[in-house]
């Protein structure tokens, strides 16, 4: 079996941390490789993860200083070994059978892409979102990539602002990957009010809009972007 490589980046998710872990140990798909960073957490993730290290060979643990979700994604994939490599948010959680399905599904393709549930900490589905197309989603979770793609493309987070996975989505689009549809909902993403992009900050939107408006990206692209981030910032 091919291995697949999982980037868990971690602050503070004590919380929610041992349910991801859990739905990645019991995955389906057993060639795994899970890296949990701990970004400088000052709660007890680093011993959860630890924890799940202790138990299962597949899985390790990496600390750094707290220098950003964009940093912490970045270590991960430095130390990714699988021919596949694929993003999970510490307080997420996957359908047993999630990473199977995309494996299956890549064929010679560059990458995956997929929908998810919107769910509450009590497991409640309040939203269920299937991509219309292949750049609706600014999110790298959902998506199974190619890690030798990703590593010839040059393409990583940037670090120093938040909201670094619609600039690391539009690197991705404007490589022009082959991108195939996983009709999925297995990504269960939880509506957790203390996560970093729940802070409604305009100084790390504006700073974002300056980010896509500098990307290499097309403008077509860019005009979307930004059209979709507007009306998505004005219902929150």
């Amino acid at each position: 079996m091919k291995i697949c490589s999982v980037v868990v980046p971690v602050y503070n998710a004590e919380l929610f941390l041992a349910g991801c872990l859990c739905s990645l140990a019991a995955q389906t798909y057993s060639a795994l490789q899970v890296i949990v960073v701990d970004d400088g957490s000052t709660d007890h993730s680093a011993a959860i993860a630890q924890s799940f290290c202790h138990a299962d060979k597949r899985f390790m643990l990496i600390q750094q200083d707290n220098q950003g979700q964009g940093s912490a994604r970045n270590i991960g994939m430095e130390h990714a070994t699988g021919e596949f490599i694929m993003f999970v948010d510490a307080d997420d959680t996957l359908t047993v059978n999630y990473i199977e399905e995309h494996v299956q599904s890549i064929g010679n393709s560059t990458m995956t892409q997929a929908g998810y549930q919107r769910v509450l900490e009590d497991g409640t589905v309040i939203e269920t979102c299937l991509p219309r197309h292949n750049c609706q989603f600014t999110s790298p979770c959902m998506r199974l990539y190619r890690r030798e793609w990703l590593c010839q493309k040059g393409i990583t987070f940037p670090q120093g602002m938040i909201y670094e996975d619609v600039i690391f989505s539009l690197y991705v689009w404007a490589a022009r990957p082959s991108i195939v549809f996983v009709p999925s909902v297995g990504y269960k993403y939880l509506l957790n009010p203390h996560s970093t992009t729940s802070k409604k900050d305009p100084i790390d939107r504006k700073k974002l809009y300056r980010a896509i408006r500098k990307s290499q990206a097309p403008l077509w692209l860019k005009i979307y972007t930004r059209l979709r981030l507007f009306i998505h910032f004005m219902k929150s």
